[in-house]
């Protein structure tokens, strides 16, 4: 959080904007590099983040179509309890790491960790659907 000093005092600027507007105040206070390092290792981590996010979201929907196709194939809820446990447990991580707000800023290691947690996550849920399915 950007901050200014006003004689000893340290005062907190609580603006809800991206720290990327002023990152003299936001990131070199601590951060030692450049400018143009910083916007460039800030533009790689939320890249990096925004596309494993990405794949967590192809894995979520591909998961949800898998099960609602073996629903319509007349899989039973039993049969498919387990297929939903596994995509909530991926879709409680996406939610997760999506509402920190930070595109993985923060924390880009653990971001990455839980988006692929969600991903594995999902295409286990999808793959439990489809073992659910009935044979046609």
């Amino acid at each position: 959080m950007a901050y200014e000093r006003t004689g000893a005092v340290k005062v907190s600027d609580h603006w809800l904007r991206s720290p990327l507007t002023n990152i003299n105040k936001a990131c070199q206070t601590c951060h030692r590099q450049e400018e143009k390092e910083l916007l460039a290792r800030v533009e790689l981590i939320q890249d990096r983040t925004a596309a494993l996010k990405q794949s967590t979201e192809k894995a979520l929907t591909d998961a949800i179509d898998a099960i609602t196709a073996a629903e319509k194939a007349g899989a039973s809820e039993e049969s498919l309890k387990e297929a939903r446990h596994r995509y909530r447990r991926a879709s409680m991580r996406w939610d997760f790491v999506s509402s920190e707000n930070s595109m993985g800023f923060h924390s880009s290691q653990e971001a990455a960790r839980i988006y692929a947690n969600a991903i594995d996550f999902g295409r286990q849920a999808q793959y439990e659907a489809l073992r659910a399915t009935p044979a046609r």
